[in-house]
């Protein structure tokens, strides 16, 4: 599936590319990736956070603002494995912030604890 991405989004995708290249490097961790298989994984999840399913911003949204919750960010699936095919996602970058260098098992568990909390709170 084709997404059109304009000359100004395909810079951001050259800049998540070195970024993430960079931490692997800080991290001592494999990078065997290419703009063009990064780009690859963002169609295939049509645009949409692969933990979530909202909708990601290519650019950030408030140039004033630090950080864009809903801007778009790589994230390892399982950390120590770098950043390889097959090992890579797109996510929000609330949601890569909260993941940190957990399993996607292990921030679902507490995901589902917050919502069950929620709802006693809701309840009461």
């Amino acid at each position: 599936m084709d997404i059109s991405i304009s000359s100004k989004e395909k810079r951001m995708f050259s800049k998540a590319f070195f970024a993430a290249q960079r931490r692997a490097k800080k991290k001592n961790i494999p990078f065997k990736l290419s703009t063009k298989d990064i780009i690859e994984v963002f169609e295939r999840q049509r645009g949409m956070c692969y933990y979530s399913d909202i909708k990601m911003n290519i650019i950030k949204n408030g140039k004033d603002s630090l950080h864009d919750p809903y801007k778009m960010t790589i994230d390892c699936l399982t950390p120590s494995f770098g950043y390889v095919k097959n090992n890579i996602v797109w996510c929000l970058y609330c949601v890569n912030s909260f993941k940190q260098r957990m399993s996607e098992k292990e921030m679902m568990n507490i995901c589902h604890n917050m919502l069950v909390k929620e709802k006693k709170i809701s309840i009461i």
